[in-house]
């Protein structure tokens, strides 16, 4: 009766294999094979992985204590310790069904190893040689490949390629490394597993969302196949539609659509590569670069960025566009052939500076060339730096020239003398640019005391006191200096300029234009051999103009005919972005026409020592002569022949003037995402919740357990015996009625027995 019982049990389970079971396998074939994989992108890796063989081995080899056949050989049961050998991989169970040479499926601790080193646990498999596909069934399986493991509920292993592909959700780990798709690949060979759907990752370093991502677990490299958000464990988010990410050097190199959102700024490029252990980008392609904490954009075709230091430089066809968020800002667009932006050192910092300038060997900024005064608005401050300049200073280097021979000696002191004398000479210009500019104002207060209503120049007052409050602050993080080299232009919807050379700095808003910059301010061109502008604002607020500056005026009613202002060095201040004062010292020689019912009717032309030019609308509206006055007044009907109508120098230059920022800058301005990145899901990872509670929850309840151990059949065991796919030893027969349940069909004649 015993006896009976068992044999009923194995009649049974045999009815299963047989009808029920190729359905299940056909049903879940389907399921594995639709899926909708990026296949180009994991052909390569399958081509990369395989060991080159194409087609399978004819006949799977097999071994059992027990191999028991049907009296028609329709299967055979294999019973105990049973192992199969197919294409160097190794199935083992407790119980297998062998329906042909390339076809069997089997029960119990289920172990595939392939490479020795990958285990995949089941708890029933089928095989079919011909496909060279393991299924393997149970509440979840689990694949073991060294310090890796990977857990899921449906899994099929292909012993030719050694790839195991896996579906309804998958998670591994590996050290810190943490990941979960929908399904995946993973290629025992190479140790790469493809995710696809639903992607998140993490580790130490980063969190990664994706739809396909495919991760080495050897290297560490992660490669990315569609659109993948990144953040880094420095704060950083990175997006891009494909690339890759090397663990071991920190490097993400993008190739397609790269973004990159850091605390205060955001790039975007064709393809970057971004080194996050210094936090340096390399980009190419397309570039902009918002700067939020500088209210600053530059844009290119190649550029390199240290995030640390946010220092940029930038080429092909750069430019910058430098924005004011008021209600009443403007933007300020700038291109050159190369641009570089770089932080404003602060005090007892080393480093860059704007002192000496590589440009085009003009002195310091502070000290122009020739007998240009220095920057000094306050009488009192310039006079009181006489004294110390002529005396504590000459006495302390005369008295150091003291160890000197009596020759070398005295004509030091003749040198420090003559530098004395320079400085001086500087102050003194201060000193008068003062006292012009003390005089407006005592003309202003007694223009206001006789009119009620304001005079067209009155405005100076106002650009006075503006420019004694200058916006000059102490150095910060947000402070930069932004050089541009070789053929700089510059929009504005009320000033262009052109020049070779430029540099901006930030913590004074001043901006220094090297190499015969040209400025034009609505109809007033200005030009020098050097320009030093002070903004406040975003808006011009002053302007020094060095080595015999130029300003030209197109007359509205003659555009043959020009006003001109030459002189040895100017002084313009602006109001509103429009030529204000002109103040110029030394040489100053003028040609102006007067105008009488819109059309010019005299030319003035006029030589001085100094002079002062008011402006209203950005036309002459009053000329100032001061000191050694020569000039010649014709009508504009008698103008001498030998009077020269263009002052040296003077060009009135049109072409390379700018007139839309699209001369400048034709980039097409990102929007920011800062928004809506900042707002993005990290991965939760609530595929490996799951998984993790299932696997709490069937342990508990009995149905499964997390294995460890080894394969107790090696592939060794297979090689230099007689494997004619029969067992060894038989311990059992199944009676002729058992047999009959068992296949469904007639009762057969006899059991066939093999034994050794």
């Amino acid at each position: 009766m015993e006896r009976g019982a068992k044999s009923y049990i194995w009649v049974t389970a045999a009815v299963t294999m047989i009808f029920v079971a190729p359905l299940l396998a056909r049903s879940e074939r389907v399921a594995v094979t639709d899926r909708p994989y990026d296949t180009e992108a994991f052909a390569a890796l399958i081509a990369q992985n395989s060991a080159g063989d194409t087609v399978g081995k004819a006949r799977v080899d097999y071994r059992s204590d027990v191999t028991i056949l049907s009296n028609q050989g329709a299967f055979a049961k294999l019973v105990g310790n049973v192992a199969f050998h197919h294409n160097g991989v190794i199935i083992t169970c407790d119980t297998a069904y062998r329906y042909s040479d390339k076809n069997m499926e089997g029960l119990g601790s289920v172990i595939i190893n392939a490479n020795d080193s990958t285990y995949i646990y089941g708890d029933r498999f089928t095989y079919d040689g011909e496909s060279n596909i393991a299924r393997v069934y149970s509440p979840i399986i689990k694949l073991v490949d060294g310090n890796a493991v990977l857990y899921t509920h449906n899994l099929s292993f292909n012993t030719l390629t050694g790839v195991g592909s896996y579906y309804g959700g998958g998670t591994m780990t590996q050290g810190d490394n943490l990941m979960e798709s929908e399904r995946g690949d993973y290629y025992t060979s190479s140790r790469d597993i493809v995710l696809v759907g639903g992607v998140e990752m993490h580790n130490d370093d980063y969190d990664i969302k994706s739809d396909s991502v495919a991760f080495n677990l050897n290297t560490e490299v992660v490669t990315f196949y569609k659109p993948s958000d990144i953040w880094s464990r420095k704060g950083d988010y990175l997006h891009t539609r494909r690339g890759t990410y090397d663990r071991a050097t920190g490097i993400y190199d993008f190739v397609d659509s790269a973004y990159v959102m850091t605390e205060d700024q955001e790039l975007w490029s064709d393809s970057l590569r971004y080194m996050s252990l210094v936090k340096e980008v390399e980009l190419r392609g397309d570039i902009q670069i918002l700067d939020t904490s500088r209210s600053l954009y530059t844009f290119g075709d190649y550029g390199y960025y240290w995030s640390g230091s946010k220092r940029v430089i930038m080429t092909g066809n750069p430019s910058s566009a430098s924005f004011d968020d008021s209600e009443e800002g403007d933007t300020t667009f700038m291109r050159a052939d190369t641009m570089i932006v770089v932080p404003q050192l602060v005090p007892g910092q080393a480093g860059d500076s704007i002192a000496v300038d590589s440009i085009s060997g003009v002195p310091a900024a502070d000290e122009p060339a020739g007998d240009a005064a220095a920057d000094t608005l306050s009488a009192d401050s310039a006079m009181a730096a006489v004294p110390e300049i002529v005396t504590d200073s000459i006495a302390a280097e005369a008295s150091d020239s003291a160890s000197l021979n009596p020759k070398k000696a005295a004509k030091r002191l003749k040198k420090l003398e003559k530098k004395a004398r320079r400085r001086a000479k500087r102050a003194e210009r201060a000193e008068k640019r003062m006292r012009m500019i003390e005089e407006a104002r005592a003309e202003r207060r007694d223009s206001l005391a006789a009119m009620d209503t304001l005079h067209a120049d009155t405005v100076v007052l106002d650009t006075l006191a503006r420019r004694k409050n200058d916006a000059v602050h102490e150095a910060d993080s947000s402070d930069y200096i932004l050089r541009g080299y070789h053929n700089v232009r510059i929009y504005k919807r009320d000033v262009q300029a052109v020049c070779d050379s430029i540099a901006a700095v930030t913590v004074d808003s001043t901006m220094f234009m090297y190499s015969s910059p040209i400025i034009w301010n609505e109809n007033n061109q200005i030009t020098a051999s050097y320009i030093k502008i002070y903004t406040v604002n975003e808006q011009l607020d002053r302007a020094e103009l060095y080595d015999y500056p130029i300003i030209g005026q197109r007359l509205r009613s003659d555009r043959n005919r020009y006003n001109q202002i030459r002189g040895k060095y100017m002084e313009c201040y602006f109001k509103d972005n429009e030529l204000d004062i002109v103040y110029i010292d030394g040489n100053a020689e003028t040609i102006f026409y007067k105008e009488q019912d819109g059309r010019p009717n005299t030319m003035m032309y006029i030589m001085s020592a100094d002079m002062e030019i008011t402006f209203d609308s950005s036309e002459i509206s009053r000329l100032k002569w001061i000191k050694d006055i020569t000039h010649s007044i014709y009508p504009i009907d008698k103008i001498a022949a030998n009077q020269k109508l263009v002052l040296e120098g003077f060009r009135w230059i049109t072409k390379p003037r700018p007139k839309t920022r699209f001369d400048v800058c034709d980039r097409v301005i990102r929007p920011s995402e800062r928004e809506t990145t900042s707002s993005l899901v990290r991965p939760r990872f609530l595929i490996t919740a799951g998984i993790n509670q299932e696997r709490v929850d069937l342990a508990k309840a009995g149905v499964w357990h997390d294995r460890t151990e080894s394969s107790p059949v090696g592939v060794g065991d297979f090689l230099g015996g007689d494997l004619v796919g029969e067992s060894n030893n038989i311990k059992r027969r199944l009676s002729s009625a058992a047999d009959s349940v068992a296949v469904k069909r007639p009762a057969v004649d006899s059991v066939a027995v093999v034994s050794e």
